[in-house]
């Protein structure tokens, strides 16, 4: 089926400060005050923002001093008036026939298309919840008439400004539908939380929109306004589908098409149906926004007769997107992973975290735990684990007790263990101890909805702590690619353990437990420098996504491009840098591939380095190079047909920054210019091996076991059709951030912002 899963989200902060975790709160919001829901949304820091953004075209890159200045001047929200507006929504939608009468529908320029086959709904707990009309074969072709056709009215303040009036009244006037419908669809406890950090989200991504927008206004990039296809997901959709996938196109003039699920499609036709007549009130274009309820087969039609120009942007499961990306090269996906905590001993603040972290959503989380490390585990020691599992019997009642972690038990009654698994007595989830030292199978089925734990011990007699044993994890973990990795256990300062598996990986998501206070698998707040992003293993990357999906970031972004004329400008910078750096960008011939190398390097020189969040919890976020173990993290494969400006251009990122360690250049027999190639890497220290045959090649990698194997004809040909810097450097190079769960930690921070694993510009 056409699910869409795996999904992008948070814990709340709605725990009670009581109970065995002594860190109970997974997301702690700074400073907390009563104060009405409604509030607007404060665009922070201006003046700092305003002289960033003069900067050579890359303040709205990640990690560039400007995108940093984005963070902060946050909204102040009520928690408990929107979780009393949501309850209310849930009351009135009692028995209502609502999604029945008003059917999921095709919806073009504002108008309904009623004349598809009628079929059912189902939530995400497979009942049937409403109806659905799938569009007959000509209402599709109405809306790729539609939507190809379509003129986009390209970006104006005007528009903008209706735009964000638009989405304050969704997230406020509307909250508590949102929240409700997508209680009644998808079964999520806490939408409160989604609402209150989209309010705080948002404000971070409409800046760093703005310096897009800016830039574009300069005439230094290009924004692509092709029609951009949303694909929803279920369990975060007012933040990812309404808000940054949507709004934040809409505000650039960028139209979208929003796509029906398989499943849980009823709340995100309805917050579809709400945004259309807010902008209808507020005399925006109602053909900027266009929904296509169609069965799977009509759906990639769409994508097909749109792949050339259009993006899509999906949060979802690997075989999804790697369906999607087969189809639409301008993919974007954000994809799941078995998250995992490692915590030699089970204290009881460990199993309390272990608990919160695997039930969060009746594990409909992407952040959901699906992998424990420790010393060692007896049957016993898991079903201690899940003692305090919580119930609730309706969605309504988890939002009323601000809930978030407890099951289900409607659902929980059609639980089936699967083969290999031991159930957990009286609960509804299931347990693997894995033989000792051997980590789980590759492909791990994270079993979304259904709560499993796979259990590693190392060998007899061995520990946790053990640096090897901590090694074979890290390829575990670089292998599989989980989006979290929480460490509790370390003694005291010395984190040896979350600074050896910081080195030697590449999650986006790291967590580390201090004291009685053990880290979760659920816990990042983007807003606060929490960087977030669903990655795939990064040698497989291109079968999923263009590039990894980070947040925050400015999502028309991701389709943008420089114009040729401001990177013919840079290309006279080249000469700005010492001896062999300018000997190496002049060896381009290409004079737009020369420009964008220059901006490349600039971009690198200013944003590389350890950042600080502004959050509870003491955050360390920023570009890293990849994991740093003995031998090649990196191969770079050079074919024949290769030309020398685009593999120059792949090498320098590694070559300017402690990167260059570990990244192993081939060169095709027979290629043209093996020699200037060879000189090149040379000069800049970059190990290189030409007239290197296929065999040779697939031989070395296939010893090394790289975290990733880059082919030079993978790039652009030419400057015009490569990405914005950052999103090109994330092709190589890891990103996001590592947290301690106390505040104001300066021990951690003395521990972790010299680490090696952070990028670091040497050139």
């Amino acid at each position: 089926g056409f699910v869409f899963v795996f999904l992008f989200s948070r814990a709340s902060r709605s725990l009670p400060p009581s109970g065995p975790n002594p860190n109970p709160n997974p997301n702690p919001k700074p400073n907390p005050k009563p104060n009405p829901a409604r509030r607007s949304v404060r665009e922070p820091r201006r003046a700092l923002r305003r002289a960033a953004t003069s900067r050579l075209g890359r303040s709205y890159n990640f990690a560039s001093p400007a995108y940093a200045s984005a963070f902060g001047g946050y909204p102040e929200v009520d928690g408990s008036a929107l979780r009393e507006a949501a309850v209310a929504h849930l009351d009135n939608m009692k028995d209502s026939t609502a999604w029945y009468d008003d059917p999921v529908c095709t919806v073009v320029d504002g108008v309904a298309h009623m004349n598809g086959s009628a079929t059912t709904t189902i939530d995400a707990f497979e009942v049937e919840n409403g109806r659905q009309l799938l569009a007959t074969a000509s209402e599709v072709d109405a809306v790729l008439e539609h939507v190809v056709s379509y003129k986009s009215p390209g970006f104006s303040k005007e528009l903008r400004a209706k735009v964000r009036a638009v989405e304050e009244i969704m997230l406020t006037r509307h909250a508590g539908a949102l929240i409700g419908d997508q209680a009644l669809d998808f079964h999520k406890q806490d939408g409160v939380t989604e609402i209150e950090e989209s309010l705080e989200a948002n404000v971070v991504e409409r800046a760093l929109n703005d310096q897009l927008l800016e830039a574009e206004q300069r005439g230094e990039v290009r924004l692509n306004r092709a029609v951009a296809l949303v694909g929803c997901v279920s369990n975060f959709g007012n933040f990812l589908d309404l808000c940054r996938k949507t709004l934040r196109n809409l505000e650039a003039g960028i139209p979208v098409l929003v796509l029906s699920r398989s499943n849980t499609t009823q709340h995100n036709f309805r917050w579809v149906q709400l945004l259309l007549n807010e902008m209808r009130e507020a005399k925006i274009d109602a053909g900027m926004v266009t929904y296509l309820s169609a069965t799977v087969e009509e759906q990639r039609r769409v994508m097909a007769a749109l792949a050339a120009d259009s993006p899509y942007y999906l949060t979802g499961s690997r075989p999804v997107a790697e369906a999607i990306k087969g189809l639409m090269p301008k993919t974007f996906s954000s994809t799941g992973g078995p998250n995992t905590m490692v915590a030699p001993a089970l204290s009881d603040e460990v199993k309390a975290a272990a608990q919160m972290s695997t039930a969060i959503e009746n594990s409909g989380q992407c952040t959901a735990m699906r992998h424990l490390v420790t010393d060692a585990a007896t049957a016993d020691d898991v079903e201690a684990i899940f003692s305090d599992l919580k119930v609730v019997p309706t969605p309504r009642d988890a939002l009323a007790q601000g809930a978030f972690d407890a099951v289900f038990p409607g659902w929980a009654a059609s639980f089936a263990v699967a083969p290999g698994y031991a159930a957990i007595s009286g609960k509804p989830a299931a347990f693997k101890l894995g033989n000792a030292g051997a980590f789980p199978a590759p492909g791990i089925d994270e079993n979304w909805r259904r709560l499993y734990l796979d259990v590693t011990t190392p060998a007899a007699g061995g520990s946790v702590r053990e640096p090897a044993f901590l090694s074979q994890l890290a390829r575990w973990l670089t292998a599989e690619q989980p989006i979290t990795l929480a460490v509790n256990g370390d003694e005291g300062d010395d984190f040896k353990m979350s600074k050896q598996l910081f080195k030697e990986t590449a999650q986006v998501v790291y967590s580390v437990g201090r004291g009685d206070a053990a880290a979760l698998t659920c816990q990042a707040r983007p807003q606060d420098g929490e960087i977030f992003g669903e990655f795939p293993p990064r040698s497989e990357l291109t079968r999923y996504s263009a590039f990894p999906v980070f947040v925050p970031s400015a999502t028309p972004g991701y389709v943008a491009g420089y114009a040729p004329e401001y990177l013919a400008g840079a290309a006279t910078g080249a000469t700005g840098f010492g001896p062999k750096l300018t000997a190496a960008l002049l060896t381009i011939a290409d004079e737009g591939l020369r420009g964008y190398a220059v901006v490349l390097l600039r971009y690198l020189q200013e944003s590389c380095g350890a950042k600080e969040g502004i959050g509870a919890r003491t955050t360390l976020w920023g570009l890293q190079r990849p994991p740093v173990w003995e031998g090649t993290h990196t191969l770079l494969r050079v074919n024949a047909g290769d030309g020398f400006d685009t593999a120059a251009l792949q090498i320098l990122p590694f070559a300017v920054t402690n990167a260059r360690a570990g990244l192993a250049v081939s060169v095709a027999d027979g290629h043209a210019d093996a020699g200037r190639l060879a000189e090149f890497c040379a000069n800049l220290g970059v190990d290189c091996a030409v007239e290197e045959s296929a065999e040779a090649f697939d031989a070395a990698a296939a010893e090394a076991q790289p975290w990733n194997v880059v082919a030079a004809d993978n790039a652009a040909a030419t400057a015009e059709e490569l990405p914005l810097v950052s999103h090109y450097v994330s092709i190589f190079f890891p990103m996001g951030h590592i947290k301690s769960v106390l505040s104001g930690d300066r021990a951690f921070v003395d521990a972790f912002q010299g680490s090696e694993k952070w990028l670091r510009f040497e050139g």
